[in-house]
């Protein structure tokens, strides 16, 4: 439980309440459809090992948070945070930090030694507070054609 909010953190299968979930993952992912949004949950926990993990206030869903374990050369492993969001009326009420407690948790748990995520601009002013710094590398990409996943 969080002090500011008495919130339960659960690790949800794919499926589980998918409409409440989607729902809230909607205000950080406007052009995520629910269809491609399931889709893309059973693949990437079958195939990447992505859960993901639900903040609860009462029977309400009131943030998500997305994450997998993945290891490389330079990093080692460690867990990465996926779409992390909590509900526009929830917000300032200890929820996302709550969320990522628990992902730190998990992931020492699972002998996972650091934790990183890509943030936008806006909310970098929240991990800071939580403990995290930016990194300093530069998030690129291109895009190759339609998604088939």
């Amino acid at each position: 439980m969080n002090r500011q909010t008495a919130c339960r953190i659960e690790l949800c299968p794919p499926g589980t309440h998918g409409d409440q979930i989607h729902a809230v993952l909607r205000e950080l992912r406007t052009a995520l459809d629910r269809p491609t949004f399931e889709r893309r949950w059973r693949h990437q926990h079958q195939d990447y090992g992505y859960d993901v993990v639900v903040a609860w206030l009462d029977q309400e869903v009131a943030g998500v948070m997305g994450m997998r374990p993945v290891a490389t050369l330079s990093r080692g492993a460690f867990l990465h945070i996926d779409d992390l969001v909590t509900r526009h009326d929830c917000q300032r009420r200890g929820i996302g930090k709550a969320l990522v407690c628990w992902a730190e948790a998990w992931a020492m748990e699972h002998g996972l030694g650091a934790v990183f995520l890509d943030s936008r601009e806006e909310a970098l002013p929240f991990y800071q507070h939580i403990g995290y710094a930016p990194l300093g590398s530069v998030l690129v990409w291109k895009i190759l054609g339609a998604p088939t996943v």
